[in-house]
């Protein structure tokens, strides 16, 4: 009758079992530790638009401050002369979309999805403000969505769009 038992694994397969979870684990810890990082501190650009005729560039940056989340609005010719022209207010302000006039004079920006704040990209100064719709509430039902300047800056053409659903139609409002 032969003899049967457990034979325990050999030391090497031990040792390789015991190196791949400390690899495991340090990946994990490495990736959380960036994670954690990006969403603690870290400034984001989270929108960049350029306009078609021109060689200019508007961006949103976002950045925790005390009140939450702090949006602010910089315009330059690259990101490394780029100015900041606008604050957004903490918590109650939020950039949806940037808009370039094809010859980037003018550049729109939409705030809370129905405002349109409208900046000279020669100066970058802010030289108009439109509610392009009515807002109905803070969040407000409907939101603004492809905005696009005339040939001649003097109105933008958008869409006006329920929130969270299809149902779109056309508007158009002057800006200057």
């Amino acid at each position: 009758m032969p003899a049967q038992r457990t034979v325990p694994p050999s030391g090497a397969a031990s040792t390789r079992l015991k190196t791949a979870a400390l690899v495991v684990a340090a990946v994990a810890a490495v990736a959380g530790a960036y994670f954690a990082g990006k969403r603690a501190g870290a400034v984001q650009d989270v929108l960049s638009a350029s306009p078609a005729e021109a060689r200019r560039l508007a961006f949103v940056r976002k950045q925790p401050c005390v009140g939450g989340w702090c949006e602010t609005i910089w315009m330059g010719t690259t990101k490394e002369d780029a100015l900041q022209v606008a604050s957004l207010s903490a918590g109650t302000e939020h950039c949806d979309e940037i808009a370039w006039a094809r010859d980037g004079f003018r550049v729109g920006f939409v705030i809370n999805g129905y405002q349109l704040r409208i900046f000279d990209a020669g100066s970058r100064t802010q030289v108009g403000q439109v509610n392009l719709i009515d807002p109905d509430g803070t969040p407000s039902s409907r939101i603004v969505r492809g905005v696009t300047f005339s040939q001649n800056g003097a109105a933008v053409t958008f869409d006006d769009c329920p929130r969270g659903r299809s149902g779109c139609k056309s508007g158009l409002a002057a800006v200057r």
